[in-house]
């Protein structure tokens, strides 16, 4: 999760709509739009969902990191769209004409952006990073704080100027108090003890036993492994450090400090609502101060239902543009004056929602 919100539009003109005169305006559907498609590709799974008159569709699949791995994230990008189409019931050729909405973990500059929505089928895609969806999801319309922790992290802040973000830099100079970061770091602690710098904690002699207590291996699997990886061991850290284990709690605390100090970066005002969102982020309350504690919230929704959202107001945008392309129909022969084929990549600031 970086910093570079970036949008990456793209019309593929084909030889007509796949849906033609046959669309209707269903519930919470843009005219003409009846069906929606948002994304939520972070670095453990990636979520899609597709919105039809009947109602909502979900589908799951693995990892879609654009910076990692782009390759990997190009192809499950594509099979969870085909396997929304199989849901729906509705052919491949379908895809071509649903507005997409994708908030993608490692999207870093508009080339990422352009790349990734070439290799899918939508004419009408919007890509960028994937945490202002989570921002959206979470508060809605609302002023607040947001704590974006799973694999990756950031922190964001919701107010009527727009979104801020800070942190995210990616896994391997960012995304501090992570399911990442915490893995990285405890082994790191085990190599101490190891080398007898650090006294050793059950939490530590745990680990080392798991790799035969041999620091190479550790070496080993540190060059083998990503972000997934290093975050499996983010759940033996949080129940160890609810035990008492002395660097499992300095982790959690190490990890808490940065976010309170995260948020008043941010500008964290007392009485705003804070949501945690993310499979670690809940994890650090208990360890934030009191105020922060106090102004935790449950989140409104989840990242893929803030796609949604974004899905619905691309949908509203491209609706725009098609009605005003119709104004400028020629009286004689009826032809539209449209554009050529384009495709179309530029910066999205936070402010624009």
């Amino acid at each position: 999760m970086l910093p570079v919100a970036t949008i990456a539009r793209m019309h593929k003109h084909g030889s007509g709509s796949f849906f033609g005169e046959r669309l209707r305006r269903g519930i919470q559907m843009v005219e003409s739009f009846p069906y929606l498609i948002a994304i939520d590709g972070g670095g453990s799974r990636c979520r899609f969902a597709i919105a039809t008159p009947a109602g909502r569709l979900n589908a799951e699949f693995g990892t879609a990191n654009v910076f990692t791995d782009r390759a990997a994230a190009i192809r499950t990008l594509n099979t969870g769209l085909d396997a929304l189409m199989d849901k729906a019931r509705l052919p491949r050729a379908a895809l071509a004409d649903i507005p997409v909405y994708a908030g993608l973990a490692g999207v870093i500059d508009e080339e990422a952006a352009h790349e990734v929505a070439q290799r899918l089928p939508p004419r009408i895609i919007q890509i960028e990073d994937d945490r202002r969806s989570a921002v959206v999801g979470a508060l809605g319309p609302k002023n607040g704080c947001m704590i974006g922790i799973g694999t990756g992290s950031f922190l964001a802040r919701q107010a009527e100027d727009g979104i801020r973000f800070i942190g995210g830099y990616g896994p391997l100079i960012g995304d501090e108090a992570s399911g990442k970061w915490l893995g990285a770091q405890l082994l790191r602690r085990v190599l101490l003890t190891e080398d007898g710098i650090l006294p050793p904690t059950p939490l530590t002699q745990e680990i080392s036993s798991r790799f035969g207590n041999d620091p190479m291996q550790i070496v080993a699997f540190s060059g083998v492994s990503g972000p997934a990886e290093f975050a499996e061991f983010a759940p033996r850290i949080t129940a160890a450090a609810e035990k008492g284990d002395r660097i499992a709690l300095e982790l959690m605390r190490d990890g808490a400090d940065y976010i309170s100090k995260g948020l008043r970066a941010l500008g964290f005002a007392e009485g705003e609502p804070i949501c945690a969102v993310g499979g670690v982020a809940p994890h650090y309350a208990g360890y934030l101060p009191l105020k922060m504690q106090q102004a935790l919230t449950e989140p409104k929704g989840t990242a893929i239902d803030g796609a949604l959202q974004l899905a619905q107001k691309l949908a509203e945008r491209e609706r725009k543009i098609h009605m005003s392309s119709e104004s400028h129909a020629c009286p004689d022969d009826g032809t539209l004056n449209t554009p050529a084929p384009s495709t179309l990549a530029k910066p999205l600031t936070s402010s624009q929602t």
